[in-house]
């Protein structure tokens, strides 16, 4: 299965249909910009969408897959369809390994950048604390010495 194949089939039956792409893609539920992405070869439909997309485009899923008609006196031979049905099932694996792992880059971002946040948080709080806490240690330490004082004269 290839995209680019499939992505010019999929724009050539929606123009055959006299369908934009918006069209289409509120029929299927999915916006424009994954129409535009299948039909410009980056992306492949989910595997969910491929039942509704054939019916809509009045093909068969395996014609989708393959990504051209198929003649109605041709038949596809058991193994012709298993490598396409696993092709695309493979390609569907991958798509979600693809998002799972940007998934965990996208995760493993924000809590380095929540440490960092926190971290620049509490260096503020101590900056702003420490000469609070040098003027008092300045003060205790005049107070003691005064005393001091007061009792060496006494």
């Amino acid at each position: 299965m290839e995209k680019d194949k499939l992505g010019k089939f999929v724009a050539e039956l929606r123009k055959e249909k006299n369908m934009t792409q918006k069209e289409l893609a509120e029929k299927l539920h999915l916006t424009d910009k994954a129409i535009s992405k299948w039909e410009r070869g980056l992306n492949y439909p989910d595997i969910s969408v491929l039942e509704p997309l054939a019916e809509i485009l009045e093909v068969s899923v395996m014609e989708l897959l393959k990504g051209e008609r198929i003649e109605e006196h041709f038949y596809i031979t058991k193994e012709d369809a298993e490598k396409v049905v696993s092709e695309s099932i493979a390609i569907s694996d991958e798509e979600i390994t693809r998002k799972h792992s940007r998934d965990k880059f996208v995760l493993l971002f924000c809590i380095v950048c929540l440490m960092l946040l926190i971290s620049i948080i509490l260096n503020i709080i101590t900056f702003t604390e420490t000469p609070k806490k040098i003027a008092l240690n300045a003060e205790i330490c005049q107070i003691q010495e005064s005393q001091a004082m007061k009792e060496w004269r006494e």
